[in-house]
């Protein structure tokens, strides 16, 4: 209301101050100093939210680990369509909050059916997601973060080609496909997230700093074919939020075809890609 509403008196206890429109398409409220106009459906109850799914952001499974890049999936998540623009990450969007026992979530994208956002990383073990919006507080939402959750990005674009893993070879800084395979002694760099806790310790919703760059505390190994990468770099992407980075050599003794799997692994959880690997 942009002003009181005209109220009925001794004098004239009948006074009428709202009248409907034929149309529905809006309400006229008489007030002190006129009228204001109210949209048919203004104090229309909103759902609550409900939360259905909780996904890594990555390959959309459903392992995550502290500081994971995840999507939650439900419905009446947030009355309005919102992406964060600023850095760090706010702990509300689109009139949301979300909070992970008790410890409020940076938020990156928010709409009515998903959230993007990253998890927390001061919280591990079996945990209960609660959403709140103008419609109400979601109900728990039980989940289990492990220690390391590594899942390598799906959001690759190579031409026609989309939800290519993103894995980028060294030499011409290109995605690796069909046409650009990978060959002894490449290095390549793979994009993931959901390896966990880092050190030097580093804050949910803040970009990654450069020096030291923090790396996993839980070492992970990169598989070629079965065969081992040797591992140049591991550690938090500079300058981006909750994407890790590895950089691994093609061996010599690779197998080659146009189905090699390309395995991460981190405390028995893995991710696998698969890539053509040529002599």
């Amino acid at each position: 209301m942009v002003e009181a509403p005209l109220l009925t008196s001794m004098t004239q206890p009948f006074l009428r101050t709202l009248a409907p429109l034929y149309s529905r398409q809006g309400i006229v409220n008489l007030t002190t100093s006129g009228f204001t106009v109210l949209p048919w459906s203004y104090d229309a109850s909103v759902a609550p939210p409900s939360i259905q799914r909780v996904t890594n952001a990555a390959d959309f499974s459903g392992a995550v680990a502290p500081g994971s890049l995840i999507s939650i999936l439900g419905a009446n998540l947030s009355p309005v369509n919102q992406t964060s623009s600023t850095t760090p990450l706010p702990t509300a969007l689109g009139e949301s909050c979300l909070t992970v026992n008790g410890v409020p979530v940076p938020m990156i994208f928010a709409s009515s059916q998903q959230i993007n956002a990253q998890l927390p990383y001061q919280i591990d073990g079996n945990v209960t997601m609660i959403l709140r919006t103008p419609g109400g507080i979601s109900d728990n939402y039980n989940l289990t973060l492990l220690p390391a959750a590594p899942s390598i990005f799906r959001t690759g674009t190579a031409g026609p080609e989309t939800g290519l893993p993103t894995l980028i070879r060294a030499r011409n800084n290109e995605l690796v496909t069909v046409s650009n395979p990978l060959r002894a002694d490449d290095v390549v760099s793979i994009y993931l997230t959901g390896m966990g806790n880092t050190t030097p310790a580093v804050q949910a919703g803040f970009p990654a700093g450069a020096e030291p760059t923090p790396a996993p505390v839980i070492a992970p190994q990169v598989r070629l074919g079965g065969v081992q990468m040797g591992i140049e770099f591991a550690g938090l992407a500079p300058g981006q939020i909750g994407v890790y980075q590895i950089n691994a050599r093609v061996p010599h003794n690779a197998p080659t075809g146009f189905d090699i799997p390309l395995v991460v692994d981190q405390n028995g959880q893995s991710s696998e890609a698969r890539v053509r690997v040529v002599q």
